[in-house]
This record gives structure tokens, C-alpha cells and sequence, in this order.
């Protein structure tokens, strides 16, 4: 009998201090035992991270377009997240500068990196694999298993021992999460333990107190249902089940031994099964130092800036850009709302990508029900449904027609430019039965193009009276002539433009005695009149055929020249080289031409609008009369045979 004791308290000290890989304590004095079937956990096998559930699957989105193709015999999901861990590194080796590891991707490199990764983790892996088979142990209880440090030689804190307490919760298996002393343990173990009513779960075989750490719950992975933390065995002891006797532990060793574990704080950990409303057993607070064999860089932030804010992924709303940017955009930030977002965008792009015309971003048709103020619906219209519908759902159409009849009068007074009665309205739909003719609705009439005629020929102009075709043939002959003066103003420009050219060359002449010199030439002063003469001369036709202004010649000199009165005297002009002649050579800041060159430019491109302005008018004049003409053409059998009297 006290051979199957010893053997029954060998056992149950193995189970308790097993998983901790504390050194066996036996005990030294034997107490009856009645035998108890132990509850042995089952092992549970991980699967393998790196199986291939999919290999370059089309419809597979990478989160960088550089990481396809998917290497051969590797998974989708697994390359995607090596990659991106590849890539964070390649952002924080170069200063977290998107535009390095944007390069590197590109290059190449990032791809080298990650294969080097991918064969590491599996490498790992492997291990771990190898040391589960040989200890015997399951690979999913070696990786959820915490590690205990070994203690130092160095100074330790001394243990306080504390007189025997006299609360409840010293008899409760983990306590409050309130440390004790090894005498309160040894003394608590002395006494039998009540049964919990739902007693926590564990990681152990049996619910008997543990001198060690205890098994930590599964991490937030394991929230998820996912089993690479470490599966977790729930153990619960029988509530009507009688109590087993503690086994007693002997007394503690001295200092710098590694019998005395120091009871850590608890703290509690959710997880679905809490959620379910099942008890599961509290968590140490002590942190693990032995990490998951094939967690990897993977796992984490990939660290990278997106949008405009070069922020990271907040977990704000955002888009994505299709112009080939390749970047997220937070929907704060380009100022889209989020709820429009998910409803009307249709196509996003980004201010770097957007291009007048061509890429731009496009909206999903809104539902007509958003025109209603009671109503305001932001939802995306049913446009391609057959038949297309202005309308998100047929409640919105209803609701919308209900509107619109609630804005008709209900009384006959005739309207006054004001809403209809619903007489009217009546009216109005018996005479356009068609949404086409309803849109027709106080358009002008309009006559048909004749077969053969030029589409885009006026159909008025064949219905013109004489006054008419005269007003037409005026406005006609001025809308050429201002073609002719803003003709003018534009070969002006071209002037001023050789002019100022011919000035900064006669700046670098040699013999100059003032550098910063004015530089104004009197062909500048032309009037338009005057121009158009020189413009024909030979001197002005060699100018603007070469894009060069020479010097004045004898033949012009007398255009624009002015004319002194009687008796005026007029200076010599000195001899200067060609280069120099009819420029004005003196001071920039004492000279009377002083910034020439703006006040010219603006001119000319002043009277260039003013010109365009007036063609405008003729243009609108002309259009009205040739539309008179075909509304009078076109209203004349109405008018046969109605009677219209003039009020005014």
C-alpha cells in the first residue's frame, strides 16, 4: 500500500512540475491515497504554415504588384506576408524613405531578400519539427509551453515568510493573483481544496495545485480559431469528485536553489470561448521568452506611408488609386467622404495621377431621391438594371413621385408662371405622352435639315428676309476686319519679342560706355496703321521671315517718324555700328521708355480681348437673327391659325 502511495505522489508531482521542467521533489512522509485514473492530455498536432493552398492564383491581390509571380511549390497568402515583411525591412534599413524601398521592390532586391526569409522560416520550422519528434512531446506543446529562466548567481531578494492567513482565498487554487510566501503555500497545502462550481481551465492533466508558473492561455491568434499559438486543452475536475490530498512538499531549499519559483501575478484573457460563457483559466502575466519557431517578420507592421499624409495604415477608410500610382489614400485626406466612398466611387484617382481629360475621378449616378429635401438618399442609382432606373430601390421611386405630387396645387386657379394645378399637369401629360417629348416641353421649334443640305449649315439662312440677309453681310464684313486688327496685335507680340532680343545682343557690344542700357526701339511706338505698312515693307518681311529684327533702312525710316513742328530743332543722332542703330542707349533707370517691354505686352494682349470680345457679339448677333428666321418658318402654320393680339 505505501509502494502505490509513493508511486500515486510520484505521478502527481511529475504532472505539476513537468510542464515547468522544475527538478522532481518525492515526498517523505506517506499518507493513505485512494487510487484516481488520471486525465492525460491529448496531443494535438499543428498544421503546417507553409502548405500550398494556392499557387499564383489569378484572382489572388498581392499587396505589392512586385511580388508576382509566387515562387514554385509556395502558398499565395505566405509569399504575400514574407514579401511585406521583406519590404518593411528594406523601409527601415534606408530611414523609413517609401521611395528607397519603392526602388528596391522595383530593382528587384526586395524579392532576394524575401526568398532568403521564406527559407529561413522554413529552416526554423524544421527544427522545431525535428526536436518535437525526438523528445516525444507534441510540436503544438513545445510551442505553447512558456520558458523558464534560469536564475543567476547574483544577488537575489530575500523571501519575506508571512504568518498563516486566514482568508478564503488562499484555498483556491491561483488565488486572487496576490503573490504568498512559501510558508502560506506549504501551510495551504495542508488543508483540502473545495471544488470550484466552474473550475478554470488549464493547459495540466489534473487540477492539483502546481508549484510552478502556469500554462498561459492562447495569444490573440488563437481568438481567431487559429491553432499556431498553441491549442488549448480544457481540464475541468469533477465538482462531486472528493478531493485529493496535496502532495507535501518539503521544505524550502536555500538560497540560489532552483526549487523556489516565485508565484507570478495573474491576469485574465479573453477569448472566444469566454465570449461563449465558458471559464477558462487565467493567464501569467510573466512574458514568454520563447517565441513561436516559424513566427516570422511576416506577422508584423509592415511600417510603410501611404496617401498624401505619408502616414501609415491607421485603420482609417481608404481607397485606392487606379491611375498607376499604386498608393492607398486615407478618404480624410482627399476629401471623399466614407460613406460615399463605399456607395457612389466608382473609379479613384489620386491628384498625382489625375490628368485633365483623360484621368480623372468618376461617380456612380446618384439616386434621384437625393433632390428631395426630406429624403436626401446618397445611394448609387440602378443603372444597370433593364430597364435602367434613376432610382436606388423602388421605395425611392415611390417615395420621390409622392414628393412630386405633393408640390402640385390642388385648387383651378390658373397658374401665373407659378406651380401647376393638377388640370394642368394633366394637360401637359396628354400632350407629351413620352419622357422624349415631355423634355421637348418649351424648346424652340425647329426645322428638319433638308436631304443632302449640309448638316452644319444654318437652316435659317434659307429662310432670311432682305433686312436680314443685309444685317448678316454687316456683321460679316466688321467680324473680318477685327480678324485683321487682332492679326495685327499678334504680329505686334512677335515685334516686341525681336526687339527685346536685338536689345540684350547691342548690351554685349564692347564699345558701350553704359551697360544696363534701355534698349527701346520707335518701331515699338507704331500704330496699327503704321505697322501694317512697315509689316509689308521688304524690311519687315526679312524681319519676320527670319525671326531677326535688323537695323532701319532708309526706306522705312519715315514711318512712324515724328514730324517736327516749324522752327523745332532736331538733334543729330551719333554714328554707332548697325548693331547699335535705332536703339535707345541711354541709362535703364534715366530714361523716359522705362519698362517698355511690360507696358507693351500688356497692351497688346489687352487690345487682343477687347477684339475677341466684340467678335463675340457679332458672332451671338448673327446666330440670333439666322434662329429668328427659322422659328418664324417653323411657327408660321401655328400662327395661320391662331389669333395673336398685341398687348404692348
Amino acid at each position: 500500500m505505501d509502494s502505490n502511495v509513493d508511486e500515486m505522489q510520484l505521478a502527481t508531482a511529475e504532472l505539476a512540475i513537468a510542464p515547468n521542467a522544475l527538478p522532481r521533489a518525492t515526498s517523505t512522509q506517506a499518507s493513505p491515497l485512494p487510487s484516481l485514473e488520471l486525465q492525460q492530455p491529448v496531443p494535438i498536432e499543428v498544421e503546417d504554415p507553409f502548405a500550398v493552398i494556392s499557387n499564383n492564383k489569378p484572382s489572388f491581390k498581392y499587396k505589392y504588384p512586385q511580388a508576382a509571380p509566387t515562387p514554385d511549390g509556395e502558398d499565395d497568402t505566405v509569399w504575400n506576408k514574407v514579401y511585406t515583411a521583406a519590404d518593411s525591412r528594406m523601409y527601415n534599413k534606408h530611414h523609413k524613405n517609401a521611395n528607397e524601398s519603392r526602388k528596391y521592390r522595383e530593382s528587384g532586391e526586395t524579392r532576394v531578400l524575401a526568398i532568403k526569409m521564406l527559407a529561413e522560416n522554413k529552416e526554423k520550422y524544421a527544427q522545431a519539427v525535428a526536436a518535437a519528434k525526438a523528445s516525444g512531446i507534441p510540436l503544438s506543446a513545445i510551442r505553447s509551453t512558456p520558458k523558464i529562466s534560469t536564475p543567476t548567481a547574483g544577488p537575489k531578494k530575500k523571501e519575506i515568510k508571512k504568518e498563516m492567513s486566514s482568508s478564503s482565498r488562499d484555498g483556491t487554487p491561483g488565488g486572487d493573483g496576490i503573490p504568498m510566501s512559501i510558508s502560506e503555500k506549504i501551510k495551504s497545502e495542508g488543508r483540502a481544496r473545495k471544488a470550484l462550481p466552474n473550475p478554470p481551465s488549464s493547459n495540466q492533466g489534473t487540477p492539483a495545485p502546481s508549484t510552478g508558473p502556469k500554462q498561459g492561455t492562447p495569444s490573440a491568434a488563437a481568438k481567431q480559431g487559429t491553432p499556431s499559438s498553441g491549442a488549448r486543452i480544457n481540464s475541468p475536475a469533477p465538482e462531486k469528485a472528493s478531493p485529493v490530498p496535496p502532495l507535501k512538499t518539503p521544505k524550502p531549499a536555500k538560497k540560489g536553489t532552483a526549487t523556489t519559483v516565485k508565484k507570478q501575478h495573474a491576469k485574465k484573457a479573453k477569448s472566444d470561448a469566454e465570449k461563449a460563457g465558458t471559464t477558462i483559466s487565467k493567464s501569467s502575466s510573466q512574458p514568454s521568452s520563447q517565441m513561436n519557431n516559424t513566427t516570422s517578420d511576416s506577422e508584423s507592421n509592415d511600417g510603410g506611408e501611404y496617401c498624401i499624409c505619408r502616414g501609415p495604415d491607421d485603420h482609417r477608410m481608404m481607397v485606392y488609386c487606379d491611375g498607376g500610382c499604386e498608393d492607398w489614400y486615407h478618404c480624410s485626406c482627399v476629401g471623399i467622404d466614407e460613406d460615399d466612398a463605399k456607395e457612389l466611387l466608382d473609379r479613384f484617382i489620386c491628384p498625382k495621377c489625375h490628368k485633365e481629360g483623360e484621368l480623372f475621378t468618376t461617380w456612380k449616378r446618384m439616386c434621384r431621391c437625393n433632390n428631395v429635401p426630406t429624403i436626401q438618399c446618397r445611394k448609387a442609382a440602378r443603372v444597370a438594371m433593364e430597364p435602367p432606373s434613376k432610382y436606388c430601390s423602388d421605395e425611392c421611386a415611390e417615395l420621390f413621385w409622392r414628393f412630386v405630387v405633393s408640390r402640385v396645387r390642388t385648387d383651378d386657379a390658373p397658374s401665373l408662371g407659378g406651380a401647376l394645378n393638377f388640370k394642368e399637369v394633366g394637360q401637359l401629360l396628354k400632350e407629351a405622352p413620352t419622357a422624349e417629348a415631355f423634355h421637348k416641353l418649351g424648346q424652340k421649334p425647329r426645322l428638319q435639315v433638308k436631304e443632302g443640305a449640309d448638316p452644319n449649315r444654318p437652316v435659317g439662312l434659307d429662310y432670311l428676309n432682305e433686312d436680314e440677309k443685309k444685317q448678316i453681310e454687316e456683321i460679316q464684313e466688321n467680324k473680318k476686319r477685327l480678324e485683321e486688327r487682332i492679326k495685327v496685335h499678334q504680329n505686334q507680340q512677335k515685334l516686341l519679342i525681336m526687339v527685346n532680343d536685338r536689345s540684350k545682343i547691342a548690351a554685349k557690344e564692347p564699345n558701350l560706355e553704359v551697360k544696363d542700357i534701355c534698349g527701346f526701339d520707335n518701331r515699338l511706338a507704331m500704330n496699327e496703321e503704321e505697322f501694317d505698312e512697315w509689316f509689308n515693307s521688304e524690311e519687315g518681311k526679312l524681319a519676320f521671315a527670319t525671326a531677326k529684327l535688323g537695323p532701319r533702312t532708309e526706306q522705312t525710316k519715315s514711318i512712324g517718324a515724328c514730324v517736327p513742328y516749324p522752327g523745332q530743332v532736331v538733334p543729330t543722332p551719333p554714328k554707332v555700328s548697325v548693331a547699335l542703330d535705332n536703339i535707345c542707349l541711354k541709362p535703364k533707370r534715366r530714361c523716359k521708355h522705362q519698362n517698355w517691354l511690360a507696358i507693351h505686352g500688356t497692351d497688346f494682349v489687352n487690345m487682343q480681348q477687347i477684339l475677341k470680345q466684340e467678335m463675340k457679339k457679332l458672332t451671338e448677333a448673327e446666330e440670333e437673327i439666322i434662329e429668328d428666321a427659322e422659328l418664324r418658318e417653323a411657327t408660321k402654320e401655328y400662327y395661320a391659325e391662331n389669333e395673336t393680339i398685341q398687348l404692348f
